[in-house]
């Protein structure tokens, strides 16, 4: 059923809390496509950092650990390389179901769920792209992702423009703003000055940029 509009009583504030069809449907495509790409690239790293045969084996990591972080961390049941491969393949399933909007509140939930278990099977390796996808998983199963552009949005028939307000959009508008926050004042109030162009010996963006293509290419073009 359509969320509960409460657009038109919250007049300019519509805009700035609440969301539309299309753009929810953008999000949920860019987040499906950001966590497809996360998770196949993490197949190279199964053996090394994630089964009983890598650095961390169960049999080191268990001991340290309480009963709640073993019943949540569904990567840790078993350190074979099947097991392993099998979960990691069933999450990019979920992933590929948020991309083409099938499903998606059982693959946001779902997601969520098996991304937080393999962050806890080895969080030495735990980056903060791995806290932004908790959060956004997170904060997905509580907006309507499949209204647009996606297999399930036949069965809706209200206007995908529209602007609703429901406590979804209003919890992840106010997610990203913390985000941007907390990330540009951490970088701001930095005491060594590392994202300034003065920062000695390599400005932090600079040590960033360099790996990606684009910086590449330019290096390549002008040396």
């Amino acid at each position: 059923s359509e969320p509960n509009n409460m657009a038109k009583s919250w007049g300019g504030w519509a805009a700035i809390l609440g969301s539309n069809y299309e753009a929810i449907a953008l999000y949920r495509i860019s987040l499906g496509i950001m966590l497809l790409i996360e998770l196949v690239s993490r197949f190279q790293y199964l053996h090394p950092f994630y089964s009983d045969s890598g650095t961390l084996p169960l049999d080191l990591l268990l001991p340290k650990s309480d009963s709640l972080y073993k019943a949540v961390c569904i990567h840790c049941y078993s350190g074979s390389m099947i097991y392993l491969q099998l979960l990691l393949s069933v999450q990019v399933v979920l992933a590929v179901m948020l991309v083409v909007g099938y499903k998606t509140k059982l693959a946001s939930i779902a997601s969520w769920i098996l991304y937080l278990s393999l962050t806890l099977r080895n969080t030495w390796l735990n980056f903060i792209l791995d806290r932004y996808f908790h959060y956004l998983l997170f904060y997905s199963m509580f907006l309507p992702l499949d209204g647009a552009h996606a297999i399930d949005a036949k069965k809706y028939k209200y206007d995908h423009h529209k602007t609703f307000i429901s406590p979804g959009t209003i919890a992840l508008k106010v997610l990203i703003t913390w985000l941007y926050w907390d990330a540009g004042y951490g970088k701001y109030s930095d005491p060594l000055q590392g994202w300034t162009l003065n920062a000695k010996p390599l400005p932090a963006l600079d040590t960033y940029v360099r790996h990606t293509v684009a910086a590449r290419i330019m290096d390549g073009l002008l040396g």
